[in-house]
């Protein structure tokens, strides 16, 4: 989908919702993230409309250029905003891949070219059941946030992806809108509006049968072999931020297994456990 430029828009709804966030407690290029996202959903930017320039808008915020870029970049590749040479940043119209994804990282046949890949979050609630995802992650007295994707890899597949997170401290992603999960990095969200960043992750993996939940997911026939991983992200000082159970039907394309943490030296660990209780 092609983005036409639309009419600029003030400043005046960013700074304001810029204002509202300045007792929380992240970082202001965070802070900015969040305020441009919030205007978007909120329509006071609408579709294909143009952002201020960027050192117009560094200064009625108060903050750095540095800063305003480094929001509006991010912005871009979530594709919330799309930058054109010559005339400016305005608020995109169609999807983006997303970007910076650890799992979800399979290769076109040359062996080399990424695939992009799309998301979308089907179904959403609070469970408090036990299962694998409270054993990685611990007790939590509010339950778990569970989120189901399906993930579309180059046009080419689907994946089906379960997530659960403690609601105690991410319970606030029930409120959030299709728009702000689908074709998002949960692990660039968590930072940008938990200030939880993600350091690092381990998993184990397994050849099984796919479910008949997850086969209707991404159109196969219930009972095919498939791969079936999990696995914890962890935040500071390991804190457990995550489980996720990712079914990857067969393909030919294979899946990357390196999980490129900050540091660069994230760890992947692919050990049999056995089965899952």
């Amino acid at each position: 989908m092609t983005d036409r430029p639309g009419p600029a828009v003030t400043s005046d709804a960013i700074v304001s919702r810029f204002a509202m966030r300045r007792n929380a407690a992240l970082p202001k290029h965070a802070r900015l993230h969040a305020a441009l996202i919030e205007a978007i959903e909120a329509g006071e930017l609408p579709l294909g409309a143009r952002l201020p320039g960027e050192r117009d808008l560094s200064a009625a915020l108060g903050i750095s250029l540095g800063t305003t870029q480094k929001a509006l970049t991010r912005l871009m590749t979530e594709g919330f905003l799309v930058r054109r040479h010559g005339h400016g940043t305005f608020v995109a119209n169609g999807r983006r891949p997303i970007g910076g994804s650890w799992h979800y990282r399979f290769l076109d046949l040359d062996g080399q070219t990424e695939l992009p890949v799309y998301t979308v979050v089907l179904e959403r609630s609070i469970v408090t059941e036990s299962g694998p995802w409270s054993e990685m992650l611990g007790p939590d007295p509010k339950g778990y946030v569970r989120l189901e994707r399906r993930a579309d890899i180059g046009n080419l597949f689907q994946c089906h992806g379960e997530i659960w997170l403690p609601a105690s401290r991410f319970g606030r992603l029930m409120r959030f809108s299709e728009r702000r999960l689908n074709d998002t990095n949960l692990k660039l969200l968590l930072e940008s509006d938990f200030a939880a960043p993600t350091i690092e992750a381990s998993g184990a993996a397994w050849v099984r049968r796919i479910s008949a939940r997850a086969a209707r997911t991404i159109r196969v026939a219930p009972g095919t072999w498939g791969l079936e991983v999990h696995i914890v992200t962890y935040g500071m000082g390991r804190q457990a931020l995550s489980f996720q159970r990712m079914i990857v039907p067969p393909t030919d394309y294979a899946l990357k297994l390196d999980f490129p943490g900050p540091s660069g030296s994230a760890r992947v660990e692919m050990a049999d456990r056995g089965e899952p209780r």
